[in-house]
């Protein structure tokens, strides 16, 4: 091949290289994104973690804890127990309570909730008579009577018997004695965990060693008898009956408990967004009255409450659009 074929012959070789090579295509395996791009999906590790669902054991209390002794003539301590040989009665009121085998005293045995829980709890104790008693029993609002007192008379009251400030609210003729009280809970007491069954972050209860203390409360029933009334030979004392309830606690939506009656008294309301105020009732012993819009009234943030004067010793039942309910007790 002549020098001047070799040239032409080289240079159309590089051409169709040329050619072939700016043809080529690169092919990715089936599934694959196309070369040089990746797809990636994002994932969500949950929202704020909870604490578990709040759970509170209400007292089993034993029969016969709440049964009281009325004893206004002091025939007990006169007779040097001879009714009853082999206990012991310990104060002066006239009413007892065994708090424990053959031993009786003023006060009911204690009865207690733990709230073993993050959330803060209410429990509540409702005092009520369940049958009543002879007609010349009248109830009264405390445990100490004038000499010159001779109305036959009776005390029973829940306590939480702290000594100092004690809440104590006593039964009476028109309505049940009731006492609420704040338990805190202890979030401290968890750790942030994660639930493989449901597969979600939640708070979870610490080793036993790692607790602090639970909060608690407790309740007795206290009473008393006028012993400067005369008491006849037979007298039918009223029978009783006592309510433990517990619930999530919540910010109180009214700022008071307490309304006095034979009187209009005004009531600030902070409530959640979107809830209203609903209906009221009022409880007078065993009976129950819707109150009208003339009784309770709202005004933007203000509640007015007009109490009959013949109200003493019920109970306000505020029920609210979210379906949480305010007490009042009337003194």
């Amino acid at each position: 091949m002549g020098k001047k074929n070799f040239k032409r012959f080289a240079a159309l070789a590089l051409a169709a290289t040329m050619m072939v090579g700016s043809a080529m295509t690169v092919f990715a395996a089936d599934g694959d994104a196309p070369a040089g791009t990746a797809e990636g999906n994002g994932s969500y590790e949950g929202g704020e973690m909870k604490y578990p669902t709040m759970s509170v054991t209400l007292p089993t209390i034993p029969a016969g804890t709440y049964d009281y002794i009325a004893d206004p003539n002091g025939l007990i301590a006169a007779t040097s127990n001879e009714k009853y040989t082999d206990a012991t009665f310990t104060g002066t009121t006239g009413i007892f309570f065994e708090t424990e085998t053959d031993t009786y005293t003023e006060k009911s045995a204690a009865q207690t909730v733990t709230n073993e829980n993050a959330q803060d709890i209410d429990v509540t104790v409702k005092l009520e008579q369940k049958t009543a008693g002879d007609a010349i029993i009248k109830y009264a609002d405390s445990a100490t009577f004038d000499s010159a007192d001779t109305e036959n008379k009776l005390y029973l009251a829940i306590t939480d018997d702290a000594t100092t400030d004690a809440q104590v609210a006593a039964l009476t003729a028109t309505g049940a004695a009731t006492l609420t009280t704040t338990v805190a809970g202890m979030p401290e007491n968890y750790k942030p965990g994660y639930n493989s069954t449901d597969k979600k972050y939640e708070y979870i209860l610490k080793a036993q060693d790692d607790l602090a203390d639970w909060k608690e409360c407790s309740f007795i029933l206290t009473g008393a008898v006028n012993t400067n009334a005369t008491w006849g030979d037979e007298v039918k004392f009223p029978a009783i009956k006592v309510t433990w309830s517990v619930k999530e606690h919540t910010d109180a939506y009214v700022s008071k408990t307490t309304v006095t009656k034979g009187t209009s008294e005004t009531l600030t309301l902070t409530l959640p967004a979107g809830v209203t105020y609903s209906s009221a009732k009022l409880q007078l012993g065993t009976a129950e009255y819707d109150m009208s819009a003339s009784q309770v009234s709202v005004s933007g943030t203000t509640m007015t409450i007009v109490a009959g004067g013949s109200w003493s010793g019920g109970t306000i039942i505020l029920t609210f659009s979210d379906g949480h309910t305010e007490t009042i007790t009337v003194a």
